[in-house]
């Protein structure tokens, strides 16, 4: 558009060295050719161009996934025992990209403040030129308001139409004339006040900087703070990721390694949502007033900001009208000394000045809606618009797609090793003495001899001394075990808290541990009861009686 390129002479700054970088990126389409780089989201060629960029990451996301899925394959099949002191150059890896990994979210949270300062100073400054237009039209209104109530129908012609008192009929034929064109002229002064009145006042299908202000104003609502949680999430997930490599905490390690899985793919794909907004942006940036003067829809824009000098149509409007009240009040000069001749009894001095003076506020008010209209001013809070949006807006979303790339490569990194890690951490082994006390003395269901002892199951502790009396009594050197049964076999009996009481014939009638009758002989040491076993009794292994 030629009015928009004459502005944009004048106003459009010179590109950064960022906006150039990123307008260089190539834009290809399906077939691999190289595209228009003219920002313009109505193409399908151009939206298409930005489609594959943003596929990029996507296509980095899949191959992290299979590599992560092929590396946790090959670790299942692995289930070689491990040193402790081999886990700690893993430990060190995870905490060393985990710090990396903070800055590097850091410098996304710097990043989205920087974005949402810039879109703030955009809203600021299109809310001043939304309320620069609502303020021209209600002034506007009010001062067609007053001219129409004020001066078309005022009380002149019944005044003229009374007989005058010098007869003179050219005059007063010049008179009505003259009044006739100065009613005209407020007329012609209020039509043009109506066409600004109609241009401010945008059909349904056009869209006004108001709706995009508050569509905008909404999604970055959402969006500010959404992005500052999913970043904080992900800082405390390396903290996590750092407490359970230092304290080898399996459920933190295990926690990092699901949650972490989730954070990579969105980082991912939020990298190509920032990697072809960053691009458009880019080629917006190049050259602004380009896409804003060619857009059919944005009345307000065009009107106020896509116009030369001369060429605005509010201000062209607004002076139509000022020489219409010009001529209105020259009219009323004419007629004001006329009629003072025709009818001098009558003070038509009086009415006439009055009307005058609501000719003169209205042009005064005329006179302050053009300069508030100036194109200088209106440039000024566009150009601020521009700045705030390809300067800290732009560098702010650079830094979330650099934050978002780095963040993605080392949290699929931290995924790996972790998952390495905490495969082959077990759990704290028991302790000797509560082995001793949980291992059976002879395993359950073991061929022994008759003359052996069969042990039942349980568990027990016994000393030395009770097993000599046990193998004692086995060899037949005690008569009294196995009365009437032959040989008997000795089974000893284990207790509460499993502590060895005695044995049990298991032909016989009489058991070790039990007072016998009074007829019966007091077997062993310790007249055929166990002796308590105390914490210095040596514990035997099962390797011990073989």
């Amino acid at each position: 558009m030629q009015y928009g390129n004459v502005i944009m002479e004048h106003h459009q700054p010179a590109p950064s060295f960022l906006v150039q970088l990123l307008h260089s990126v190539p834009h290809i389409n399906i077939t691999l050719h190289r595209v228009n780089d003219t920002f313009n989201p109505n193409s399908t060629v151009y939206t298409e161009s930005l489609g594959i960029l943003a596929s990029i990451p996507a296509a980095l996301l899949i191959i992290s996934l299979v590599f992560l899925l092929l590396y946790l394959l090959t670790r299942c099949c692995d289930r070689k025992p491990r040193k402790p002191k081999s886990h700690g150059c893993q430990k060190c890896t995870l905490i060393f990209f985990a710090i990396i990994c903070c800055a590097a979210i850091g410098l996304g949270l710097y990043g989205n403040d920087d974005l949402h300062n810039g879109v703030l100073q955009i809203f600021g400054s299109g809310r001043k030129i939304e309320q620069l237009i609502l303020n021209v039209r209600n002034q506007t209104e009010m001062v067609k308001h007053n001219l129409k109530s004020k001066v078309v129908l005022s009380e002149l012609e019944q005044i003229f139409e009374q007989p005058p008192h010098r007869p003179n009929v050219t005059a007063l034929y010049m008179l009505h004339d003259t009044v006739k064109m100065a009613k005209d002229n407020t007329t012609f002064a209020i039509n043009a006040l109506e066409t600004i009145v109609y241009l401010t006042r945008p059909a349904y299908t056009d869209i006004t900087l108001k709706s995009l202000l508050d569509t905008y104003e909404f999604y970055e609502e959402l969006r500010w703070p959404i992005t500052l949680g999913f970043l904080t999430f992900l800082l405390l997930l390396c903290i996590i990721l750092m407490i359970g490599a230092t304290r080898s905490s399996r459920c933190a390690l295990i926690f990092f390694s699901v949650c972490g899985l989730l954070a990579v793919t969105v980082c991912w794909l939020l990298s190509g949502i920032y990697l072809a907004s960053a691009v458009a942006l880019g080629d917006f940036c190049m050259k602004p007033n380009d896409f804003i003067c060619s857009h059919p829809k944005l009345k307000d824009v065009q009107y106020t900001y896509c116009s030369t000098v001369g060429t605005n149509r509010y201000v062209l409007r607004l002076n139509e009208s000022k020489v219409h009240v010009d001529r209105a009040k020259e009219s009323l000069e004419t007629v004001n000394n006329i009629g003072m001749e025709l009818y001098p009894g009558i003070q038509i001095s009086s009415k006439v000045n009055k009307i005058n003076g609501e000719l003169d506020d209205s042009k005064r008010q005329l006179t302050a809606l053009s300069v508030m209209l100036d194109r200088r001013t209106v440039a000024e809070h566009y150009a601020d618009a521009t700045r705030s949006l390809c300067e800290g807006g732009l560098l702010g979303l650079t830094l979330m797609l650099l934050a978002s790339l780095v963040s993605a490569a080392i949290l699929s990194l931290l995924v790996c090793v972790d998952s390495h890690t905490w495969i082959y951490l077990t759990k704290k082994r028991p302790g000797y003495e509560d082995k001793a006390e949980t291992t059976p003395l002879f395993p359950a269901g073991a061929n022994a001899s008759p003359a052996a002892p069969i042990i039942a199951s349980g568990t027990m502790t016994i000393n030395r001394t009770l097993l000599h009396a046990q193998t004692a009594t086995s060899n037949g050197s005690t008569g009294g075990v196995g009365a009437g049964a032959g040989t008997g076999t000795l089974i000893p009996t284990s207790g509460r808290n499993g502590t060895t009481h005695g044995m049990r014939g298991a032909s016989g009638h009489h058991t070790l541990g039990r007072l016998p009758s009074q007829h019966a002989p007091m077997m062993g040491p310790n007249n055929g009861k166990y002796a308590t076993l105390s914490k210095q009794c040596k514990t035997l292994e099962s390797n011990d009686f073989y």
